[in-house]
């Protein structure tokens, strides 16, 4: 195997396959990245067991062949590299030995025989459909902050999508709260194709990856099993375990109507919370809540603490219904707000104790239970 490539193309291709690189792998050549050269392009292949992620990068194949190398270590070479060509190359009757060069730098690498890394289990696809890589990512981004972090809560600690009637909802709870994200079907990943009805958990590992590498600018196919999902965007696949349980009845928790509904300025209520959370925070309290008292006209958001002190400041809002004194968790109640964009959010309810509905973005929903006291 022979081949030049750019640092440049060399280190965005390791970019998007290094998070499915384990620190502990279930077998050593797993903490390796497979390079296979073939027609004017070099493919590199990770994969943890759970996730396996393929690029293809441009590069200039002298000798096609197939090796791997080292992930972290290589990837830290390449990254202190001038800008230029690499060059690299190993004898396919010896691929345990890999020259490397750029420019007066020279490396000798340990690699280990390409037909050692596990192959990709058999993909036989049941159904499909494609989206906007800006469209999944908005949808992964506004929902996933309610996922549960407890990894032996399976169902809870991934992410739901899910097609039904021609809407796709995208939605996330840890049992305490609930954020979704609906909106029209666009497509099928074949345009000619109806796109038919079904729901599928990912895993967490994979909605934070899609999250970190999709191109926004490119439409996402997704192919899926019952236990696998596959996204191709460009040049890049990430195949995904999916987790094969139900996902709790997550519409049982949304109230049918409110009587209250207060209209809040988005940006400076969020600037509010960040001021007055360290009385809370710096205070070592945990349980601690942050204070909505509001009425016509106005709204005061306080948080105190015996060991720190008061903070307090009020903001205008519009209240259609009656006022209401009711508290939150302050992580709680900002991380949806966070993940919006809208001018001004909706916060509906009927009481103090019962769930509150928070929306503004086109199709979101977020359900919150107060805090008592």
């Amino acid at each position: 195997m022979k081949f030049t490539v750019t640092t440049e193309n060399l280190l965005d291709g390791l970019r998007h396959v290094m998070n499915a690189i384990s620190s502990k792998p279930v077998i050593p050549i797993l903490s390796n990245i497979l390079f296979e050269a073939k027609d004017d392009q070099i493919t590199l292949t990770t994969y943890d067991t759970e996730m396996r992620i393929k690029t293809a990068v441009a590069a200039l194949v002298q000798e096609e062949g197939a090796v791997t190398i080292q992930a972290k270590k290589f990837n830290e070479i390449i990254g202190r590299l001038p800008s230029g060509d690499v060059n690299v190359a190993c004898d396919n009757s010896a691929p345990e030995t890999v020259k490397l060069s750029c420019g007066n730098a020279k490396y000798t690498l340990h690699g280990i025989p390409s037909a050692d890394y596990p192959a990709a289990d058999p993909f036989i696809e049941d159904w499909a459909f494609a989206i906007g890589g800006k469209e999944l990512i908005d949808a992964l981004v506004k929902v996933v902050y309610a996922r549960s972090d407890d990894e032996s809560r399976k169902a809870l600690n991934g992410i739901l999508f899910s097609l039904r009637s021609g809407i796709r909802t995208v939605a996330a709870t840890d049992g305490r709260r609930l954020a979704l994200v609906e909106a029209p079907v666009a497509s099928a990943a074949n345009e000619d194709t109806a796109v038919r009805d079904g729901e599928f958990i990912m895993p967490y590992k994979v909605v934070a990856e899609l999250i970190k590498s999709l191109d926004q600018s490119k439409t996402v196919a997704v192919h899926l099993t019952k236990a696998m999902a596959v996204f191709e965007t460009g040049s890049t696949t990430i195949m995904s375990k999916l987790v094969e349980q139900s996902y709790p009845n997550y519409r049982s928790v949304i109230p049918a109507s409110f009587h209250h509904q207060v209209m809040v300025p988005r940006a400076l209520f969020l600037d509010v919370l960040k001021r007055i959370s360290p009385v809370i925070f710096d205070s070592g309290d945990s349980a601690g809540s942050v204070k909505l008292d509001i009425t016509e006209g106005k709204m005061t958001i306080s948080a105190s603490s015996t060991e720190v002190g008061e903070a307090i400041e009020t903001i205008d809002v519009a209240l259609q219904g009656d006022p209401i004194s009711i508290s939150f968790n302050p992580n709680y109640l900002s991380d949806p707000i966070k993940a919006l964009v809208c001018d001004e959010f909706a916060l509906k309810f009927n009481d103090a104790v019962t769930p509150v509905e928070l929306t503004g973005d086109s199709g979101f929903i977020y359900i919150l239970m107060p805090m008592r006291g």
